[in-house]
């Protein structure tokens, strides 16, 4: 039983052996580098440890986040990170008490939701999480890659390592004030996270930017050179991170990609699913879709303060009825009506009678755009009591572009 470990934040001197608990449960190195980076430190009183004696047997943490939602709002939010047990001790719930545990602590801060990556996808639904964005794995073979207009202006300039640890933050700031579904990127992030020297990547890493016309750098990308030779050059460049500022911007740095001597084929694991890509490219069908799936999972808290945060594509009035079963009785179970439009909107508790009745996950899965709610309503998740409120609620919740996460966590 749960109640058979004490839950608990870890100490300073505790964070090595809680780092080494969550490598071991996703089967990565216990380097000892690995177990005191600096970005694990940071708020060491959002850390939850299950300890058995005095061993730490499963771990989770919250970083206090922000997510951009559509109209350019920066909402805080509770990003879950380092949910892991080891295997020696599942199936004793262990998880169950972190994830309820972290649920509260989140909304006594006053958070209008937590939001995850999950590696297992099964996992959260059942703790009120949806699916708010997707992305998609691409490859282009480098022959087939010209695209259907010349590119705009601007250039791209390669730089050093530590010039790209100075100058990609700002650049990522700005992009991310502007994108949908961002989630922020702290300071301490940048060193452990993109710099990290992991000897598994593969080949040579390299970092370049985007310099508008006016000489403003609206753009970057980071990227690694796999080396290969058959009876010519036939490398591989993957691309790591590209962030945009503007569309400009993006079509120059990819222009540069797949302009890379000595490639054959340029990989991106990480992009948005509206990816513009695809129209640049002369023969659009050349850029190949290698993998497709879920991105950032939204668990709402406060459901007034979720809908109110963002502004709608279309104006109009919505009840929702909101299903919370693990949390009946919080702030984003029961009926809320929303009045929003392009200048914003607000949300508050009412007694009318519903015009759509879900699940607060599936509510999590609306709330930035990244499924319409008719979708997820042909798939049984939304029932629509008032006739024509789905259309009404695809037209308002429609956001350009879809949202994109831009970050791991």
């Amino acid at each position: 039983m749960a109640s058979d470990f004490l839950l608990r934040p870890v100490t300073r001197d505790e964070l090595p052996a809680f780092t080494r608990t969550d490598l071991i449960a996703f089967g990565e190195r216990t380097d000892p580098p690995r177990l005191e980076l600096d970005w694990t430190s940071l708020e060491l009183d959002r850390t939850l440890a299950a300890f058995d004696g005095d061993e730490i047997v499963g771990t989770g943490r919250l970083f206090s986040f922000e997510l951009t939602m559509p109209g350019g709002t920066l909402l805080p939010a509770a990003a879950v990170s380092w949910i892991a047990v080891l295997p020696t001790h599942r199936r004793r719930g262990i998880l169950t008490a972190i994830k309820t545990q972290q649920l509260e602590d989140a909304a006594e801060r006053g958070e209008p939701l937590a939001m995850l990556y999950a590696s297992e996808a099964g996992i959260y639904r059942r703790f009120g999480y949806g699916i708010s964005s997707s992305t998609m794995s691409v490859s282009i073979e480098r022959r087939h890659s010209a695209f259907l207009h010349p590119v705009p202006g601007g250039r791209v300039r390669l730089v050093e390592e530590d010039a790209a640890r100075k100058l990609f933050p700002e650049i990522f700031d700005r992009a991310r004030r502007v994108q949908p579904g961002a989630v922020q990127r702290v300071d301490a992030w940048w060193p452990d996270q993109f710099f990290w020297p992991d000897p598994d990547d593969k080949g040579t890493a390299f970092y370049c930017v985007y310099e508008s016309p006016e000489g403003v750098l609206d753009g970057y990308a980071a990227y690694r050179f796999e080396a290969r030779w058959g009876n010519g050059p036939e490398g591989t460049l993957h691309v790591g991170d590209l962030v945009s500022v503007t569309p400009a911007a993006r079509a120059v740095l990819w222009r540069y990609l797949l302009d890379v001597d000595l490639v054959a084929t340029i990989t991106a694991w990480v992009v948005p699913i509206d990816e513009p890509l695809r129209w640049l490219l002369r023969e659009s069908r050349r850029m190949a879709v290698t993998r497709l799936g879920e991105s950032l999972w939204v668990r709402v808290l406060d459901a007034p303060a979720a809908l109110s945060a963002r502004t709608y594509a279309a104006p109009g009035r919505v009840v929702f009825e909101v299903v919370d079963a693990l949390r009946p009785d919080g702030d984003a179970a029961g009926r809320f009506v929303l009045d929003g439009g392009p200048d914003g909107a607000e949300a508050r508790r009412t007694t009318d009678e519903p015009d759509l009745v879900l699940e607060v996950a599936d509510l999590g899965g609306i709330l930035l755009g990244g499924v319409r709610p008719s979708a997820l309503a042909r798939a049984g998740l939304i029932d629509e009591r008032t006739p024509g409120a789905l259309a009404l609620a695809d037209a308002m919740f429609a956001v350009e572009p879809l949202p994109f996460s831009m970050t791991d966590f």
